[in-house]
């Protein structure tokens, strides 16, 4: 961003800021209640093979909401207020009920002779339920052109559409896969069969995720709480077996087939008897969101919240996935901060507005626990002044392996010029880290802004900060261990969240939505 854009929309927040920040000797006395040694006892309790991974619905992720809930009450946070009547049970656990679904209920058969899950053939969504029937395979080889290209004058509608992946290329599958999946999906094919040209390396890299559970918010008259599933054209990656056997019934074989792409396009459509059957596998558990509440002064209606979710993937057989990073950092974070707003009200420096501390769940299931608490929030938000969402925060990533301590700081910007200026604010008079808004671009390839719970909040109008420290060798991976988080930048880090949460909390008037669309 150039500094000549970047300075006229930030100057009317720095209107509402003191030329130069004064030091708040109580913000700092509470702030420094926050250690590296606190941070880490609770991670070295929360990420221990004992919690099991913590997976949403689990016993470890069970063990952990009561082990959140104990601290919180260890700290004074009484339960929230009416509980019972907002959906609170034992005044800190928001419970809410999800759909599981284990992959494995579609079924391919050709000519008689059937193809299940992980035998012959995988899927990384599955959207098919019920019957579909076949009669026409167009077989095309997928090149750098475009598939409108190469599809020109081949009508999909109906059809099923085998594509095949020549190795020579060097292309990812995946991206192969991406581009070929919309181009059938737009054209109205009935089904897309993806041939790699490396299907065992592809079901081994990604086999943790393809034989874990997908979930989703389930109602309880068994509705979606999202608004809906998800459905759309069917996609199977298969492997050479599966795909010499379409390509023979067709009179096709492989290795010509490729040969001849080589020289010219090649797409060829003929007769088929095939049949897919989808029949989902359900089930459902509850899980829970943990809520602490510390209530404000004068501005008690208004309400600053703080989130990270505590929930990770769970095991792979005996290997445990402890999530020290992802996002046990996060997680003992909110549990610091919680523990000095309560004890600066004991003692008589209770923030005016009120402050919910909200360790959610199933954020790897696709931010559902957070998605739950939008969907039916326990305080209004129309009256929450921000989210402030911590999501990883332990480590350092390639592009800071050495240098200054840093955080990235993503969303800030993108609905109320104050909240970004209140949060440089509580960094140059309290912390002085390097905030890296790379990943706050709106061209961000990898759009962070959206894979994190602070999203529920800010698509519902509540403007939001993800605090991150980027991705390392050991994002979902056993290595995400605790003996490789770096205390001291997991402490500076959370005392910038801390003084941005106490700044939001006192500051007399409430941060100005100047952004609406921001959020989307």
């Amino acid at each position: 961003m150039k500094a000549g854009s970047w300075w006229a929309w930030v100057w009317p927040a720095v209107l509402c800021l003191p030329a130069k920040a004064q030091v708040d000797s109580v913000a700092l006395r509470y702030a420094n209640t926050i250690t590296a040694t606190d941070l880490m006892r609770h991670l070295t309790v929360l990420a221990s093979d004992a919690y099991e991974g913590r997976e949403t619905g689990q016993r470890g992720q069970k063990m952990a909401a009561e082990y959140l809930r104990e601290q919180f009450r260890s700290y004074g946070i009484p339960p929230v207020p009416g509980g019972d009547t907002l959906g609170v049970e034992d005044g800190y656990f928001q419970p809410f009920v999800l759909e599981v679904r284990r992959p494995g209920g579609v079924v391919l058969t050709v000519a008689g002779r059937s193809y299940r899950y992980m035998d012959g053939m995988f899927y990384f969504n599955e959207r098919l339920e019920g019957e579909l029937r076949v009669q026409e395979l167009v077989v095309v080889v997928a090149t750098a052109a475009r598939p409108s290209d190469l599809l020109k004058g081949t009508d999909l509608k109906g059809r099923g559409l085998l594509v095949l992946q020549d190795g020579r290329t060097g292309e990812p599958a995946l991206e192969v896969l991406s581009r070929w999946t919309a181009a059938a999906e737009g054209a109205g094919a009935a089904t897309l069969l993806f041939a790699p040209a490396e299907y065992e390396e592809l079901r081994f890299t990604y086999n943790h995720y393809l034989s874990g559970t997908r979930m989703r918010l389930a109602d309880a008259d068994g509705t979606n709480g999202d608004k809906g599933h998800r459905t759309g054209l069917q996609a199977l990656l298969v492997n050479d077996a599966l795909g010499d056997d379409l390509l023979e019934r067709l009179g096709l074989d492989h290795r010509k087939v490729l040969r001849k792409a080589r020289r010219r396009p090649f797409v060829h459509a003929g007769p088929i008897e095939l049949a897919m059957n989808g029949t989902p596998l359900r089930s459902r558990l509850v899980s829970e969101n943990v809520l602490a509440y510390v209530e404000g002064g004068d501005r008690r209606d208004e309400l600053v919240v703080v989130t990270a979710h505590y929930d990770h993937i769970g095991k792979d057989g005996d290997e445990v996935y402890n999530g020290a990073d992802d996002d046990g950092s996060g997680t003992v974070a909110v549990l610091e901060m919680a523990e000095a707003f309560a004890k600066a009200r004991a003692e008589g420096h209770g923030p005016r507005r009120s402050v919910l501390f909200m360790p959610v769940s199933a954020e790897e299931k696709g931010l559902l626990g957070s998605l739950y608490y939008s969907l039916h929030p326990v305080f209004s938000l129309e009256r929450t002044v921000a989210d402030l969402n911590i999501d990883m925060i332990g480590r350092r990533d390639s592009a800071h392996a050495s240098g200054a301590p840093y955080v990235y700081v993503i969303g800030s910007d993108r609905m109320s010029t104050e909240l970004h200026a209140v949060n440089e604010q509580a960094n140059s008079t309290y912390t002085g880290l390097e905030l890296d808004y790379t990943f706050n671009a709106p061209d961000d390839p990898n759009k962070y802004y959206y894979r994190s719970d602070h999203y529920n909040f800010a698509r519902n109008g509540v403007p939001a900060i993800f605090y991150f420290s980027g991705v390392h060798e050991d994002y979902h991976g056993p290595g995400d261990e605790v003996d490789k988080i770096l205390p001291d930048l997991l402490e500076q880090r959370t005392r910038l969240v801390f003084h941005t949460a106490w700044l939001l909390a006192n500051r007399p008037e409430r941060i100005v939505v100047d952004r609406p669309e921001g959020g989307k």
